[in-house]
């Protein structure tokens, strides 16, 4: 008995010291398991292990105008790619938000709630499954395969026939009824829940607040709408040659590969009737391989402008780019120009990674959502829309190129889409207009949660540790790194993870290898403890022996940021000194900052709009 104690304790000994060995962040146990598994690895690769679920999706659906309702039939391929037997196939119906009972993060219109989605049949490899045989909670729906798991490395037939009223209330958030004849559809078809190498089945319902996590899959797609009606989608559109008359086929086709904005049609063109070669339903057929989520618009009177930009120089591949749009919207006739000047820089800048997806398009709809290769923005004039749209883009790289599970770590997403809508339209725009998120009056509070808390167990303090905190953290990297390196750290993170599930400590390991340097203290600080950014200027003291001043910064927070210091002297010149966070790297809450000798220190001012600060009443010095 002690020999196998003594057996097992080394045994816990030897695998503490392999995770440790690596990081000096607390790694929580069931996270643990996976690095041990072999199915990722600490130097922030993926594991010799690795493995991920993947499906094939060939979906018909219609959409009543008249009615709202939309009913639908889907095929879905699902591949086990795992090591496991699974017991049952776990379904999400992310439009039982809307259903009797079922827990909810926001209210929603009481004239929404109804029954839900509405099953009309559901069959698992060519097999009817009854009501009775599957169980139904809060937004899943589970097949029991206890008779005939599904093995590892196989593949099974999910075919289900299902309806639903689209929520029809104007707070409807993410999909919209923008008015009588358009609509935004999202969260719409029975989707296999992702089962993964971190924690099985995932297990959180959709209550309206946390967002995606979803495998990569492949779409076919066929939307059927009545005459008049065109359809945007996600993925690529295959029967434009059979829909549009030969004038606007030629203007989408043209649209492609050009450099300028053109329109494919206006909404006066589409209501007197020539766009269209039929004046019948017209069944619109789109797909895509590879992307975590499928959603569609649809309007019989949008605009619709259109243009292309390439994104990746070495190719020469261009995306093509899209803005539909009532008439009524001031700010939309801009958006098509601004999201391809956002993705070009996107693709050669920040994050300076090639835009993966071939399509993109701004539906203006009621909201500020984004979905693979779609976004659903409402009009936001007399404000430009510019740092709405960019934020929604570029939220292509996170969460729908790096498969990021936004139920856990939205930080990781939206805090990424945050700083570039940020960084991107100040350089579109020249000036100032990136917004940065206001962390400094939050923080250290008790609604200042560290985001290494999972999203699913937040609600007031959900938005901070997703945008605000996140969002002032990069800035932070970035300075602390350079570009150069942040550019290098960045792009092999993409390179790795692409196409993939990245958790955190995947993150944080790919960015210390990358950088060549151990950047355990700045994760720790930002994303995983209790604190606050608050830097003082302490005082201005004289060093003799130099014949100059020496200005004292001192770090009274506990989250390293920049010092950034503009010292006024007495014969009216000015300096500016930079110094990055990293001067608080060794624990030091002290800085000394020498003046040129024989300068008079008249005026210290501390901080600039990224450097979150709780207290800038103590950030000046002097007159």
């Amino acid at each position: 008995m002690l020999n196998r104690f003594c057996s097992t304790g080394l045994l816990l000994l030897l695998t503490a010291l392999s995770i440790f060995g690596q990081t000096t962040l607390f790694v929580p146990r069931n996270i643990q398991k996976s690095y041990e598994k072999g199915t990722r690895s600490w130097d922030g690769k993926p594991g010799s292990r690795y493995w991920q679920n993947k499906a094939r999706y060939i979906i018909t659906a219609s959409l009543d105008p008249k009615t709202h309702l939309l009913t639908g039939e889907e095929t879905v391929t699902y591949s086990n790619n795992s090591p496991d037997s699974l017991p049952l196939i776990r379904i999400k119906l992310q439009h039982d938000l809307y259903r009797k009972g079922v827990p909810r993060s926001f209210e929603v219109d009481a004239s929404d709630v109804d029954d839900g989605v509405r099953i009309e049949s559901i069959r698992w490899n060519g097999q009817e499954i009854a009501p009775d045989k599957y169980r139904r909670f809060q937004t899943f729906l589970d097949i029991p395969l206890k008779d005939k798991p599904l093995p590892g490395g196989s593949k099974g037939t999910l075919s289900v026939k299902w309806s639903y009223r689209l929520p029809e209330a104007e707070s409807a958030a993410r999909e919209c009824i923008c008015d009588s004849s358009s609509f935004f559809v999202a969260y719409w078809y029975p989707q296999i829940a992702v089962y993964d190498d971190m924690n099985g089945w995932a297990s959180h319902s959709y209550t309206g607040l946390q967002e995606f996590y979803n495998d990569f899959n492949d779409y076919d797609v066929t939307i059927t709408m009545p005459a008049g009606f065109q359809v945007w989608a996600t993925g690529e559109w295959q029967n434009a040659g059979d829909i549009l008359s030969p004038t606007y086929y030629e203007r989408w086709n043209k649209a492609h590969t050009a450099s300028e904005v053109s329109s494919i049609f206006t909404e006066k063109e589409l209501i007197t009737g020539g766009v269209f070669k039929s004046k019948n339903a017209q069944s619109f057929r789109f797909t895509a391989t590879d992307v975590p989520d499928f959603a569609f618009g649809t309007s019989n009177h949008f605009n619709w402008d259109a243009t292309s930009t390439v994104v990746d120089d070495k190719t020469g591949r261009r995306t093509f780019v899209s803005a539909v749009y009532n008439t009524s919207s001031l700010d939309y006739p801009k958006v098509a120009r601004i999201a391809a000047d956002g993705i070009r820089l996107m693709s050669t800048w920040l994050p300076g990674y090639p835009f993966p997806y071939p399509v993109m398009t701004v539906f203006n709809g009621n909201d500020g959502m984004e979905f693979p290769m779609m976004c659903n923005d409402a009009s936001v004039a007399p404000e430009s829309p510019m740092t709405l749209t960019i934020h929604e883009v570029s939220h292509t790289y996170f969460p729908f190129m790096m498969g990021i599970n936004e139920q856990d770590y939205a930080w990781m997403d939206e805090g990424w889409a945050a700083f570039f809508d940020f960084k991107l339209s100040d350089s579109l725009s020249g000036h100032t207009l990136g917004r940065v998120r206001p962390y400094s009056p939050i923080a250290g509070t008790e609604d200042d949660v560290p985001p290494m808390v999972k999203s699913r167990n937040l609600s007031v303090a959900y938005r901070n540790a997703s945008y605000q905190r996140p969002q002032n953290a990069y800035f932070t990297l970035l300075d602390l790194l350079g570009y150069d390196k942040f550019h290098t750290c960045m792009t092999t993170y993409m390179d790795r993870w692409k196409g993939k599930h990245p958790a955190p400590f995947d993150f944080f390991q790919t960015w210390n290898e990358a950088s060549g340097e151990n950047l355990d203290w700045f994760w720790r600080a930002w994303f995983f403890e209790w604190g606050y950014p608050d830097l003082a200027v302490q005082g201005v003291i004289s060093d003799e022996a130099a014949h100059a001043q020496v200005v004292i910064v001192e770090q009274k927070g506990n989250i390293p940021v920049p010092v950034h210091l503009e010292i006024s002297f007495s014969d009216g010149t000015k300096t500016t000194v930079h110094k990055t966070a990293v001067v608080w790297k060794d624990g030091q809450h002290n800085l000394r900052i020498p003046c040129p000798a024989g300068k008079k220190v008249v005026k210290v001012e501390l901080g600039n709009r990224t450097i979150p600060d709780v207290n800038p009443a103590d950030n000046k010095w002097g007159a």
